[in-house]
């Protein structure tokens, strides 16, 4: 989608069960000209709900949720957009869920990493 200045807006949809850090990342995503938030969900029944319905060119994923693990979702997500970046924002980062995770994510950082690099990664999917 191109904004009002003729550059590409990034359009996202962010899928965390914690209100306080999904409303950090709305807060950061919305400060963003160049980035459109168009979908938050709190869950996978959710995040399905707006993948059916909507466009988006990058995915933010927790891992932790409250009806699964937010990897279940990237196959949907890949059926209806095959050029969607997603990215794993989550503080459950363990070996194994690392492992799980890279079967399908673009790129996964931890909920520590500094908001700089989110936004960093998340405007390299979504120019993909």
């Amino acid at each position: 989608m191109t904004g009002e200045t003729g550059t590409m807006t990034i359009r996202v949809m962010h899928v965390e069960d914690h209100p306080d850090f999904r409303d950090l990342i709305q807060i950061l995503l919305r400060s963003q000209s160049d980035i459109e938030l168009v979908a938050q969900a709190g869950s996978l029944v959710e995040a399905r709900a707006h993948t059916a319905r909507l466009e988006f060119d990058v995915a933010v994923l927790d891992l932790g949720l409250p009806d699964g693990n937010g990897v279940d979702l990237i196959p949907d997500l890949r059926q209806a957009n095959p050029d969607v970046g997603v990215l794993i924002l989550s503080a459950n980062l363990d070996p194994g869920g690392s492992e799980r995770a890279a079967t399908g994510a673009d790129e996964i950082l931890d909920k520590l990493a500094p908001l700089d690099e989110v936004l960093t990664t998340v405007r390299r999917l979504g120019n993909a």
